[in-house]
């Protein structure tokens, strides 16, 4: 349901943002303003949830985050919805990790893996058919905010039968970004520039898509495309059962590459959503791998704070992502769009060839 209303904003929040006239770099700033509140509050998250209690603090964050759904339409200024925007961050940051958290601390080690990637699926439907709706209702209807807002309430409804359940104890100390790349860099710089690639394919398709003549609708079509690819996040959570996450990491970047790549010489909207839809793929081996890995690596009284230092890494992605994104639309058009995600796939792997190096000498 929340990922249904994430999928719907995707596409009505930059295309009511073009409608005032605000630029690529804008756009950008306005969404880093929202990443920016998720790193804000993944600084007090753990310390928050403890106080007030898993179900608690997720009704606090959707009923906030639906409120401001409905506001944020009312474009007054730049800087008015850049405040919002910041708020947003901070009450989506809240639910999801809260949420995603308590799913890891129901699920056994052993469900773990394909638990996730059931989840991961879900999520994936749910933004994909957020575009969808807006091509019915319009990218720029006040009704198709209400039904976002509609759904984020519908989604807190979802977890009222966890009332049954004991509230999980929440260990409220933090952890830093420092112990995570000590844990795992791999998995830290996996997260960083998988989350910098999403946030600016979600921020910036739409842009992108106008640009080369085609409608804020179906621009939103092509983050469907995205998205349906979802069924493979389980397809993952069954192939981890016999392969290193850590190659299929590097399979999702190697593959990602091939994709952006091929964006540029592409104008064509059947094959973008082919090339989407394939990206989705790639992206499915790295998110649920990683994801795998960050959950097996602490304990699960201290979930909640490592899957927050998780979306913390995936923020300050986001971050660059909205950012590098908007300027090399500026500079270099639509064809910024794709050579953001390229650069970061680039600098992933080329991470990883100087890691193993480093590991093999250490080692021998």
């Amino acid at each position: 349901m929340f990922a249904i209303a994430l999928g719907i904003n995707a596409v009505s929040f930059p295309a009511l943002l073009d409608q005032h006239h605000v630029d690529a770099t804008h756009i950008g700033i306005a969404f880093t303003l929202d990443c920016l509140g998720g790193v804000v509050m993944s600084l007090f998250l753990s310390r928050i949830v403890a106080k007030m209690k898993t179900l608690r603090a997720m009704k606090v964050a959707a009923t906030s985050y639906a409120a401001i759904i409905l506001i944020i339409y009312f474009y007054q200024n730049f800087a008015w919805w850049a405040v919002l925007a910041f708020l947003m961050g901070n009450l989506w940051f809240m639910y999801v990790i809260t949420r995603q958290a308590v799913l890891n601390i129901l699920l056994t080690s052993r469900q773990r893996s394909i638990g996730v990637g059931i989840f991961s699926m879900m999520i994936s439907t749910g933004i994909a058919l957020g575009p969808v709706i807006v091509k019915f209702s319009g990218a720029q209807s006040y009704f198709t905010f209400v039904i976002s807002a509609l759904f984020t309430l519908a989604s807190f409804i979802c977890l009222l039968p966890l009332k049954q359940l004991a509230q999980p104890q929440i260990n409220s100390q933090r952890i830093s970004l420092i112990e995570f790349f000590k844990t795992n860099p791999r998995v830290f710089l996996g997260r960083f520039f998988l989350e910098l690639n999403s946030y600016a394919l979600m921020s910036f398709s739409v842009i992108f898509g106008t640009k080369i003549n085609l409608t804020y609708e179906a621009a939103g079509l092509l983050i469907s495309a995205y998205m349906a690819s979802s069924f493979f996040d389980l397809i993952v959570g069954f192939l981890l059962k016999k392969y290193s996450p850590y190659h299929l990491i590097n399979l999702g970047f190697l593959g990602g590459l091939v994709c952006f790549i091929a964006i540029i010489f592409s104008r064509n909207f059947y094959a973008l959503l082919t090339i989407y839809f394939c990206y989705g793929i790639c992206a499915a081996f790295v998110y649920v791998s990683a994801m795998k890995v960050c959950n097996e690596s602490f304990s699960s009284e201290k979930l909640v704070a490592a899957n927050a230092t998780f979306q913390l890494i995936g923020s300050l992605g986001s971050l660059f992502g909205s950012l590098i994104g908007g300027v090399l639309i500026n500079i270099f058009s639509e064809v910024g769009f794709p050579i953001t995600i390229i650069l970061s796939c680039i600098l992933y792997l080329s991470f990883l060839v100087i890691y193993e190096k480093i590991q093999k000498k250490f080692i021998s």
